[in-house]
């Protein structure tokens, strides 16, 4: 099948937003990269982390992304968890991590330690492949204000380093973070980042970061904020719906061996996402992935707001 047929065949049934990403403010031709994402795993309080992981890293060794990326809560760095990193350490290409709130401090672990087992050389960083720039974030650092939640922050020393990396490059820039940057309970400085990144423009006026991603809600969302979507990518495992509303679905063993997992709705399958991003066609392509819940569902569970809580990656074409 030539090229340009994929692209619109892909785009059929599909929802296309006419979101200006501005590709063509840039120097880049013919340029064709895919990337393999997965968020908010949860291994440590969902009961089947490794095999739904598996199914990940198995279907990325056969479409061969030009690398793999997790949005963050994924692993604690425990020996019970050896399994779990084992198994996304298989796959033979280039592999990127983001700092989740729930994958270190919070649950009693220092981020360093959680870097060392990851293999993860910078809590935040950028990397170029294929003519377009890639940022990471940390969202966890310390607020300077009280504050009795878990960290969501960006402290002055990375907008430092942000601003920056924003200014050497020259290249589209896509951002990944854990906490989102434009919703509540993402980033608590959201808007003071988001300034910084609209602030930094090609010659032609347009924003260089075309797309910012994010985990940490587990919702399904597409919101575009001054020219820049920002794309929520749901978990791979579950929604979250807390002690009100626990329920026990497994066995007696599987519950005390994961003391949280009551408190959640579970996916069936597993959920995960490869995005394409096309300069020659100008598309920015999110495939889409549905599953169900394993019951009962949040509608039967009668959870406010359940009509919002979907075990879906809607599929995205954003028109450039």
């Amino acid at each position: 099948m030539k090229r340009r047929n994929f692209i619109i065949n892909a785009l059929k049934g599909s929802v296309l937003a006419s979101i200006p990403l501005s590709l063509s403010s840039f120097n880049i031709k013919n340029t064709r990269l895919k990337i393999g994402i997965v968020s908010d795993v949860h291994q440590d309080i969902i009961h089947d982390g490794v095999s739904r992981l598996s199914l990940f890293i198995s279907e990325m060794k056969k479409r061969k992304p030009d690398f793999i990326i997790q949005l963050g809560d994924f692993s604690l760095p425990r020996k019970q968890n050896q399994l779990f990193i084992e198994k996304w350490n298989s796959f033979n290409g280039p592999k990127y991590h983001v700092l989740g709130n729930h994958d270190m401090r919070d649950f009693g672990y220092k981020k360093e330690e959680t870097m060392r087992w990851w293999e993860m050389q910078k809590r935040y960083y950028s990397f170029d492949l294929n003519g377009f720039h890639f940022i990471v974030l940390d969202g966890n650092d310390e607020n300077p204000k009280p504050w009795n939640g878990y960290h969501r922050y960006i402290g002055t020393k990375q907008q430092l380093w942000l601003k920056n990396d924003l200014k050497k490059t020259l290249k589209p820039t896509i951002l990944f973070s854990h906490q989102s940057l434009e919703a509540k309970g993402g980033v608590a400085n959201r808007k003071e980042i988001r300034t910084i990144i609209e602030n930094y423009t090609t010659k032609s006026g347009h924003p260089k970061v075309v797309a910012c991603l994010s985990g940490h809600h587990h919702t399904d969302y597409l919101k575009s904020i001054n020219k820049i979507p920002y794309i929520q990518i749901n978990s791979m495992s579950y929604k979250w719906v807390g002690d009100k509303y626990k329920y026990t679905r497994f066995s007696k063993q599987i519950e005390e061996n994961f003391p949280n997992l009551d408190k959640t709705c579970p996916y069936k399958e597993p959920l995960y996402t490869v995005l394409t991003l096309d300069s020659e066609q100008e598309v920015l392509h999110l495939e889409g992935k549905k599953t169900s819940f394993i019951n009962p569902t949040p509608n039967e569970l009668k959870i406010p707001g359940a009509e919002k809580m979907n075990p879906t990656i809607t599929e995205r074409n954003l028109k450039i």
